[in-house]
C-alpha cells in the first residue's frame, strides 16, 4: 500500500525493483502514439474474448473480462507480436499492472481515506501462448490478467517482499508495463472552467513498452496511449491492434 500523500507509477516502481539500469536509455528516440476505443469497439472486444472463451471447451461459460482485462490483453498481445524476442517457447513474457486495494484490506479502508492504495500485479505467460493463433492469444492473455487479478483480491498484500526477488533475472525487453485505468477521467478532471480539453495525453511515455490508460473524450471509450522504441515496431503495433479488432468486428 502506498502511504497518504505520496505518488508512484508503474516507471518509478519497476526502476526501483530493477535497478533502473534500463531506464536510462536517449528517451527522445521513443516513439508514441494514441488510439481510441470507442463503446462498440470495447463490447465487441469483450463479447469475441467471451466467444473464444466458449470455443476452448471451458467446464463453466466464461464470464465478460472487465474493461482493463479486454484492453490490457489486446495491447500485450500487440505488443509481443511487434517485437523480435529471441526467445524459447518457455520464456516468460510479462505484464505490470496496478490495481487498487482499497475494498479488499481488513480492516477495511475507511470511506474518508484520501491516499493512494495500489498494489502491483505481475501477469506472465510463456512466448508459445502469445505466439499462437492471434485470437486465441488475446483470450488466453485476457484470462492471465484476470488470473492475475483474482490472486490479488485472495490474499491482496500477500507478496509483500517478494517482488524483488521475483523481478531477479527476468529480461526487461519482454516487460509491457500499463498504467492508468480506463476509470481514469482525465477529460473531465482538466475542466478548469472552459469546458472540457478537446485533447489530453500523458506527457510521462518514454520507455519501451509504457502503455497508458485513461478514459476517451466521450466519457465511455477508452483512450490507450504506446510508447516503444523503434518507429517500425510502432508500425506493427498499430497493424495488429487494427486488424485485431477489425476481427472483433467481422465476428
Amino acid at each position: 500500500m502506498i502511504s497518504p500523500g505520496s505518488t508512484i507509477t508503474g516507471d518509478k516502481w519497476i526502476e526501483r525493483v530493477s535497478g533502473g539500469a534500463w531506464l536510462e536509455e536517449e528517451r527522445t528516440r521513443f516513439t508514441r502514439r494514441t488510439f481510441t476505443l470507442d463503446a462498440q469497439d470495447i463490447q465487441r472486444l469483450k463479447q469475441h474474448i467471451v466467444r473464444l472463451g466458449e470455443a476452448s471447451g471451458a467446464s463453466r461459460p466464461p464470464r465478460p473480462p472487465s474493461t482493463f482485462a479486454a484492453v490490457a490483453a489486446l495491447a500485450w498481445t500487440c505488443f509481443f507480436r511487434c517485437k523480435s524476442f529471441a526467445s524459447d517457447d518457455d520464456d516468460d513474457m510479462l505484464l505490470f499492472f496496478f490495481t487498487d486495494v482499497r475494498d479488499r484490506l481488513d480492516p477495511p479502508i475507511e470511506a474518508g481515506y484520501m491516499g493512494v492504495c495500489l498494489w502491483p500485479c505481475f501477469a506472465s505467460l510463456p512466448a508459445r501462448e502469445l505466439r499462437g493463433e492471434f485470437a486465441l492469444a488475446l483470450a488466453v492473455a485476457a484470462s492471465a490478467v484476470r488470473e492475475e487479478v483474482r490472486k490479488m483480491r485472495e490474499v491482496p498484500v500477500a507478496t509483500w517482499g517478494f517482488l524483488t526477488s521475483w523481478w531477479a533475472g527476468r529480461p526487461m525487453d519482454r516487460l509491457m508495463n500499463v498504467s492508468g485505468s480506463p476509470r481514469f477521467r482525465a477529460y473531465e478532471g482538466a475542466d478548469f472552467g472552459w469546458g472540457k480539453p478537446k485533447r489530453t495525453e500523458p506527457i510521462r511515455m518514454n520507455h519501451d513498452g509504457q502503455i497508458a490508460l485513461m478514459g476517451a473524450g466521450d466519457g465511455h471509450g477508452v483512450q490507450v496511449s504506446v510508447s516503444l522504441l523503434q518507429p517500425a515496431q510502432m508500425d506493427l503495433f498499430k497493424s495488429h491492434f487494427l486488424d485485431l479488432l477489425g476481427l472483433t468486428k467481422n465476428n
